[in-house]
């Protein structure tokens, strides 16, 4: 979602969104919409192929002046260490997670890989942002200020979709029952997000308050074991499943009452400054930065070690602290940092920078 509304305030540049999978994916038709190419590079788990592959879709779509890696996967890295020599003469990588919580559950084999991937991040790499400083000393190290090539970029948010009217009838199509009180949660379905634990975090909610409804918007390998955990435990009538959408302002302001997000680890959770602009009270893991917190009035910081009561219980005594997001409690979030016109800014200066002059068109690779 950064991206996307990103790159549509930059329309200045041409990117070219590299991706791993022949699938159209839920944004591929949006990004195609506002002009930025959508190029397959297959075979991510063979790096010869991949390297291949990477090569032919640079020489047919090229040339390039930048190569954005966003995160630290393989084929980021792949990519990274070979635009040099397929013509990108200039490489920027983007820390958006904080993995140093995962490494502390993995292999010290595990933890050697990724630590020898970071190096290499650091050792190539022209330029470096990070959206949080816990997720900039994850890729750059304890002493990553003192090197001028990284610097924060905080993700930006469009905040107007927040001053929209909610819409009455979206819990109705939802098949939300009436009076619910709507407990949701956004993020793909993956171990980072921990899903497995707000499940439980619901089945004690329900039987503390029956009237409790959990909104789940997302999607990822885990969906279908969460949809199955789901029916076992006899909670089907009180969740509600929607895949990746572009509404989620919509969703936020017209089906949520609160927000809850307890992340394993986080570069930052822009999630939760929208849920914040959108008025909802947010109960979030200490394992995301404190960066996140705009209004500190709405947010609620447990810790991961914590039994589901004591979430549920928070969950539960957030009713009735829900802001309507008038434009007066908008503007502390346009102040932010989080704006998205300044983010646009501070990354289109960069890439300005990096090419040393201002092009009609800079052609861009964002690679996932």
């Amino acid at each position: 979602m950064w991206l996307y509304q990103t790159i549509k305030k930059l329309d200045r540049f041409e990117h070219h969104i590299l991706v791993r999978t022949l699938k159209e994916e839920p944004f591929t038709e949006a990004f195609q919409q506002i002009g930025a190419r959508v190029l397959p590079c297959v075979n991510y788990a063979n790096p010869m192929k991949y390297t291949v592959n990477l090569s032919r879709v640079v020489h047919e779509n090229g040339p390039y002046d930048i190569l954005h890696v966003h995160g630290s996967n393989p084929n980021g890295l792949l990519a990274l260490l070979l635009a040099k020599q397929i013509g990108i003469p200039s490489t920027i990588v983007h820390s958006h997670n904080d993995v140093r919580p995962l490494l502390e559950t993995r292999s010290a084999a595990y933890r050697s890989y990724v630590g020898l991937t970071l190096q290499c991040l650091r050792r190539f790499a022209d330029r470096g942002f990070a959206v949080s400083v816990r997720a900039a000393e994850s890729m750059f190290g304890p002493s990553w200020q003192n090197d001028p090539r990284w610097s924060l970029l905080y993700c930006g948010v469009d905040f107007e979709p927040f001053a929209q009217r909610p819409d009455p009838y979206l819990r109705t199509r939802l098949g939300i029952p009436d009076g619910a009180f709507v407990v949701g949660h956004v993020g793909r379905f993956h171990e980072q997000k921990n899903h497995d634990f707000l499940v439980k975090i619901a089945q004690v909610a329900v039987k503390m308050s029956p009237d409790v409804h959990f909104l789940f918007i997302g999607d990822g390998d885990l969906r279908k074991g969460i949809v199955s955990d789901i029916q076992k435990l006899g909670l089907d009538r009180h969740v509600t499943f929607v895949p990746d959408t572009l509404s989620v302002p919509q969703f936020m302001l017209s089906a949520m009452d609160c927000f809850a997000f307890p992340s394993r680890y986080e570069g930052l959770g822009l999630v939760a400054v929208e849920a914040q602009a959108a008025g909802l009270p947010c109960i979030v893991s200490d394992r995301v930065p404190r960066e996140v917190t705009v209004e500190s009035n709405l947010v609620t910081v447990l810790g991961l070690e914590s039994s589901p009561e004591p979430w549920a219980a928070a969950i539960l005594n957030s009713k009735g602290r829900r802001v309507q997001p008038s434009r007066r409690h908008l503007e502390q979030f346009y102040a932010s940092p989080f704006n998205l016109a300044n983010s646009a800014r501070a990354l289109g200066d960069a890439y300005e920078v990096l090419v040393g002059s201002e092009p009609a068109k800079l052609h861009a690779a964002a690679v996932f």
